[in-house]
């Protein structure tokens, strides 16, 4: 119940500032060029594994996120399968624990991401990368060596995909691979490796400037 509350309010904040902000026209295929701003939320459930870590913990968490993005350049006029353009965004993350030690995990993260563009296409295909600063109560259970301190550091990559709904709007499902450590600057740094979905929305902008 608790997870699906900061879902709820998640989705009212990111549709009352969605509309609450005028574009001006544009066509779909004008979505992924230089300084286009875009707006994506994001919620899904991601669940530890045993990969790659030392006496793994068992923890699985609801991460909602919200991310503004920038286009950094607009796709080549070739029709080569990995025509696309660079995306910078920054993400508000935040976690609720619903199974495991702790019961949350929040923070920022930057991304770089690439999309995929082919001319008129309406399914946009992005592969992302990032690191991120998070603070957490997991490290208060002495009980556990994965999570060792307050803040702690999330390396993660992502594959999505734009669903184009209008103009202006994309259905968004992505796959996560989320990892937690702190770097040995704790003695505790077993590490969490995790896996997930989500699924959400994002609202493209005009361009800052023109």
């Amino acid at each position: 119940m608790k997870a699906f509350r900061v879902f709820t309010i998640f989705l009212l904040v990111f549709w009352i500032a969605c509309f609450a902000a005028p574009v001006g026209a544009s066509e779909a295929e004008d979505l992924f060029v230089e300084d286009r701003i875009s707006l994506q939320g994001v919620s899904g459930l991601i669940y530890s594994s045993t990969f790659l870590t030392e006496r793994p913990i068992d923890m699985h968490y609801w991460q909602t996120n919200l991310r503004l993005g920038r286009m950094l350049g607009t796709p080549s006029e070739s029709d080569s399968f990995f025509r696309g353009n660079w995306e910078a965004l920054l993400e508000i993350t935040n976690s609720s624990i619903f199974k495991g030690s702790g019961h949350y995990i929040g923070g920022i993260t930057g991304l770089l991401r690439y999309n995929f563009v082919q001319p008129d296409a309406k399914v946009i295909p992005y592969f992302q990368a990032g690191l991120g600063v998070v603070y957490n109560d997991v490290y208060k259970d002495m009980s556990q060596i994965a999570i060792g301190q307050a803040i702690e550091f999330t390396p993660q990559g992502s594959l999505g995909v734009h669903f184009l709904l209008s103009e202006h709007w994309s259905f968004d499902t992505e796959a996560i691979f989320h990892h937690i450590s702190n770097a040995n600057l704790n003695e505790r740094n077993g590490g969490v490796n995790a896996f997930g979905g989500f699924i959400g929305f994002t609202r493209f902008f005009d361009k800052l400037w023109k």
